[in-house]
């Protein structure tokens, strides 16, 4: 995905469209918790090191941060040759100043005969296993693979000794065949989609698959998503998600429904980095559609038939950059972060976008903005993540080396916290 969204977008006439929900206006103390909320971030990424530091995820164990993410040593660009996936281990009293890092992979490394090809891996996420052993799933090459992200992996962190496991590939079942477990790539997505959306469909999507989902625990399960895109002239035109669901902590997957981004009005045709919640009946894909006019999007399915997705609408404006989303409890509720419209930040080049902090009733019909977020350095992909109750949120910023275009440069630790949405008066 575009690593920032700093350019001035022009705000066409269907930002009014009826479907968005109607923002109402900011809470009086909008601008303090706005504040309060950048001023407490602290970076964890190896800014002295990395030109390049995005797309982060989060597990707090023992009040020990993991924050995995890619980043860069040679050039400040998404997806480029030296990219790698790293890992900072931080105390979440004192980030900065306790902050290690582990790389968890990079391109030519082996491990119990898998060698990684290419140039780059991309897509670190991160799920926790207990209190011993972190998981964290990635997407890269073999040698003989045809594209970049082409197939995807996990490698096992043991918390006691501090070290890793070797590679393994990831693996899946699919087209409702269980008997047949195949590895995860490019490929068996491709058949997949044949399987849901007719033969043929799946080679339409060939320009590699990403891990781009958090991992979520639901009914016995782990559920996450595999996404799939094509690209033409080095944009993503066509790309979607996938529900996936495993019985033994993401080692093997059932491949399962994912909404249809064909069913989409615009040229570009994307639903990509979803968030998954859950209701007693349905489980929700929350999903960026990268064009203004669709904005944020949801899309379900009956956990009776989790083959088949609903036709994606709009819930919020904007729609680029990727959600997330948490659940406070009573009274807070289910809370998202979503990247909004850019602001100049003075003089004639510089703007940074915004980030609404939106609360979503249990429906799902109504997104209440409860304050926007603004840093001159910039917030882009936050990550939320609930540990002993209280939400913590890894983003990417330009602190140390802010660029006119991109703000990801270091990843930065801040928390949420639930007084910001207490009304006092």
């Amino acid at each position: 995905m575009p690593s920032s969204f700093f350019c001035r977008l022009p705000l066409i006439g269907a930002l009014a469209c009826t479907a968005f929900a109607a923002e109402p206006a900011q809470r009086p103390d909008g601008v303090v918790s706005s504040r309060s909320f950048v001023d407490q971030a602290q970076i964890v990424s190896n800014y002295q090191k990395e030109l390049y530091a995005h797309q982060s995820g989060l597990r707090i164990v023992n009040g020990i941060g993991y924050a995995v993410y890619q980043c860069n040593e040679t050039t400040i660009e998404e997806n480029k040759a030296g990219q790698v996936a790293r890992m900072a281990v931080f105390n979440i009293l004192n980030p900065t100043a306790t902050a290690k890092w582990i790389d968890i992979a990079k391109a030519g490394d082996s491990s119990d005969g898998v060698t990684l090809g290419g140039t780059f891996v991309t897509g670190p996420m991160i799920h926790a296993l207990g209190e011993d052993t972190l998981r964290i799933f990635f997407t890269g090459r073999l040698g003989s693979d045809p594209v970049s992200s082409y197939r995807a992996f996990y490698r096992d962190y043991h918390i006691a000794t501090a070290t890793l496991s070797g590679f393994h590939p990831m693996r899946c079942s699919i087209a409702k065949q269980p008997d047949k477990v195949l590895d995860l790539t490019q490929a068996t997505v491709q058949r997949h989609l044949d399987f849901l959306f007719g033969a043929g469909t799946g080679t339409s999507f060939s320009k590699g698959i990403s891990t781009a989902c958090d991992f979520v625990e639901l009914d016995g399960h782990l559920y996450s998503t595999i996404q799939i895109k094509n690209s033409q002239d080095g944009q993503t035109r066509l790309l979607t998600n996938i529900l996936m669901r495993s019985a033994n902590q993401g080692a093997t997957w059932e491949l399962l429904g994912a909404p249809d981004p064909r069913l989409l009005s615009n040229e570009i045709k994307i639903l990509a980095e979803p968030v998954i919640t859950q209701d007693k009946t349905h489980v929700y894909l929350h999903l960026r559609s990268n064009v203004i006019e669709n904005g944020y999007m949801l899309s379900k399915a009956a956990k009776t038939d989790l083959y088949h997705f609903d036709t994606p609408v709009t819930k919020w404006t904007y729609g680029i950059g990727r959600p997330t989303l948490c659940d406070f409890g009573k009274p807070i509720g289910l809370v998202a972060m979503l990247t909004a419209p850019s602001v100049h930040m003075g003089g004639n080049t510089v703007t940074r976008n915004k980030c609404d902090v939106v609360q979503i009733d249990s429906r799902y019909e109504n997104y209440t903005k409860a304050f926007s977020i603004v840093d001159f350095n910039a917030i882009n992909t936050p990550f939320m993540h609930l540990y002993r109750d209280e939400v913590y949120v890894t983003y990417s910023t330009g602190r140390r080396r802010l660029h006119p275009k991109f703000g990801t440069s270091e990843i930065v630790f801040s928390k949420l916290r639930r007084e910001f949405f207490v009304i006092t008066e």
